[in-house]
């Protein structure tokens, strides 16, 4: 007697309709369960973020601007000021934050973009509020003290953080997510049932076991 089953197009198609109801279940609860996570228990997160220009002054006696290999030194200088201990300290200290500088080091991102003199400087918090003022601080404070640091060279914020957008979780994805672990977990079960149950349905599940012919069938009533 040959016990195995092959997988054919006909087969899928059957298993298919056959738990159809389940994988329509499946789907659903795993997007209601990801509509729960985001609305009831994920924490929302908001990041706020302001431009600030690296201005290097003119270089003594020649009065020659600096090439672009001293301005891209200088903005990866004045990138690693701002999330250093010492900027990031005397932010704690305004804010009153009791976080490890570690740790507002992480939420704080800075991009130079396509090595302008600009760098753009954002924070990330749980509230728009948390995250207006602490990159608002930060680039105050760095202005501020960045003359102790270097000679010569000044920044000028370009704009400041007003408003902050909410940046997780994100409502569309979350909710994709969860109908495809649903999808995929229905799936899971349809085949491990599929292929587990050896009970004999109709005529076809017969002749996968047996090359005996059926003779006829009893209706039910």
């Amino acid at each position: 007697m040959n016990t195995e089953r092959k997988i054919d197009m006909k087969m899928l198609v059957q298993y298919l309709k056959r738990y159809a109801i389940l994988l329509l279940f499946m789907t659903n609860l795993g997007i209601a369960g990801a509509y729960i996570w985001v609305t009831q228990m994920a924490v929302p997160m908001y990041q706020a973020s302001s431009d600030i220009l690296v201005k290097p002054q003119k270089l003594a006696e020649d009065d020659i601007k600096l090439d672009a290999n001293t301005n891209n030194r200088l903005i990866s200088t004045y990138t690693g000021i701002l999330k250093s201990n010492y900027i990031i300290d005397k932010v704690k200290a305004d804010l009153n934050l009791n976080a490890k500088p570690e740790i507002l080091a992480q939420k704080l991102a800075i991009k130079n973009e396509n090595d302008s003199q600009i760098i753009s400087v954002a924070y990330k918090a749980d509230s728009a509020e948390k995250a207006i003022q602490f990159v608002n601080t930060t680039v105050a404070t760095m202005q501020q003290e960045v003359g102790n640091l270097i000679e010569d060279n000044t920044i000028v914020i370009l704009s400041k953080a007003v408003e902050g957008t909410i940046v997780s979780p994100n409502k569309k994805m979350s909710l994709a997510m969860g109908a495809f672990i649903g999808l995929m977990i229905g799936s899971a079960i349809m085949f491990i049932h599929g292929f587990t149950n050896v009970t004999i349905r109709e005529d076809a599940d017969i002749q996968e076991i047996t090359v005996i012919p059926v003779l006829g069938e009893i209706e039910k009533w």
